[in-house]
């Protein structure tokens, strides 16, 4: 408890994993990196083919390295990557 109460009133909650992105992976496969972080199209897809990136990796939140805006980034590369699979099988 802080001064004896279960709650603590906050204006913002941020939290932060680590400033220093490890894309060295990612380069070694072909995709295009900008200033350490994973360059990506709208839908979190990179310039290879099937290969997609989201969160505080890629450049997709303009800065905003928050987990709302790293949820929402993985739900649109997990639907983009769906979809690119399901064409494939078609094929």
């Amino acid at each position: 408890p802080y001064q004896d109460s279960s709650e603590l009133k906050l204006d913002g909650l941020f939290i932060e994993a680590g400033a220093v992105p490890a894309s060295a992976l990612v380069e070694s496969l072909g995709v295009e990196v900008e200033g350490g972080f994973i360059k990506v199209k709208e839908d979190m897809s990179t310039n290879v083919s099937g290969v997609y990136a989201a969160g505080d990796i890629s450049t997709g939140s303009a800065g905003l390295r928050q987990v709302a805006t790293a949820t929402a980034e993985g739900a649109i590369a997990a639907y983009a990557a769906y979809k690119w699979l399901k064409g494939k099988r078609k094929k």
